[in-house]
């Protein structure tokens, strides 16, 4: 058996799989109500800028190599990539109607087609010319105000009706679709270089977007108001641990990846090398799953159980093939009566 459990799948990863063992397989049925909640984007925008002409090629250099605050809650992280990559381009548009310029669907769409029509060139740039990566600057955006949402377990056509995460925008704090502070540093780029700003398909479409996923598995002081305690152990569970972006608390505004490394590496001091280590114990009853995984009923704190409703879940079956007959048993029985 094992003394520790580490998940770490990354954020759609590991929230799936948790939210599945919760609700339907009920081999964790104690995970808290919080799962899945406080999802984050890193309040994040995916937008560039494509150079008209072909006097400098943007390719060359590493991936990522300067990173700047464009004011007190945004940063830009420039990125570049290797000659012949050019898939991104299809999930891209030429920068109009972008954020208070057009807030409807209607609007950007508008904005859109006027510009499509008025400079075509801009569209040919963006979607089809060739070496696009050598004349293409990706600028990451990132922002560290807060806005979230959260992860659910359903079905979807995306995926040919199989149960997958499905997510909710918060209400109070929705992730917005578009970032206006980077939009504003993508136009000056782009006249530097002489280039065509751009933004991603999903922004068109009023639907936010991220490269760093965050949240979802949150730290609290109990169940009640997060995952994991403070040193990611999961709650109700003494030795399972969450090991990834899932329990970073906020928009952080920067390239995550730093910062998931060192949760990682702080919350695994914690765990006791085996030679000192204490002994594996049960959970104590109840706790709704047998040793050997499977769901049972919850105990009372009186230990009678709930003999009614396992008696009723028995019978289900049964019942079920009964009621098709329902009708037929009040036709007789009012036959009956007026005998």
């Amino acid at each position: 058996r094992a003394r520790n459990v580490i998940v770490s799948a990354g954020v759609v990863g590991t929230v799936e799989l948790l939210l599945k063992c919760r609700d339907e397989d009920k081999t964790l049925p104690r995970l808290s109500p919080m799962l899945g909640e406080h999802v984050r984007s890193n309040s994040e925008a995916l937008m560039g800028v494509t150079a008209r002409e072909r006097t400098q090629d943007f390719s060359e250099g590493v991936a990522i190599s300067s990173h700047f605050w464009a004011d007190e809650v945004t940063s830009v992280e420039p990125c570049r990539y290797p000659p012949g990559s050019g898939f991104m381009r299809t999930l891209i548009w030429p920068l109009e109607g972008y954020g208070t310029e057009g807030t409807t669907f209607a609007g950007r769409l508008w904005a859109s087609l006027k510009h499509l029509v008025y400079k075509p060139g801009d569209f040919l740039h963006t979607r089809l010319l060739p070496q696009w990566a050598e004349r293409d600057t990706v600028l990451l955006i990132m922002q560290t105000v807060e806005n979230k949402m959260a992860f659910r377990r359903g079905r979807t056509l995306t995926v040919g009706g199989r149960k997958g995460i499905l997510t909710a925008r918060d209400p109070q704090d929705p992730i917005p679709a578009c970032v206006d502070a980077g939009s504003d540093v993508v136009k000056r780029f782009a006249e530097k270089v002489d280039g065509v700003p751009w933004v991603g398909l999903n922004d068109l479409l009023g639907i936010p977007n991220t490269a760093h996923i965050l949240g979802g598995c949150g730290i609290g002081a109990d169940d009640r108001c997060g995952v994991v305690d403070v040193r990611q152990q999961v709650f109700n569970y003494p030795g399972l641990f969450v090991a990834d972006g899932s329990v970073v608390p906020t928009n952080l505004g920067v390239n995550p990846s730093l910062t998931i490394a060192a949760m990682t590496e702080r919350a695994m001091s914690f765990i006791a090398p085996k030679a000192v280590a204490p002994a594996a114990e049960a959970l104590p009853y109840p706790h709704s799953v047998t040793i050997d995984g499977h769901y049972v009923a919850e105990m009372p704190a009186n230990g009678n159980g709930n003999g009614t409703a396992d008696r009723l879940k028995r019978l289900s079956p049964l019942l079920l093939l009964l009621l098709p007959l329902l009708p037929l048993l009040l036709l007789l029985f009012a036959i009956m009566k007026k005998r």
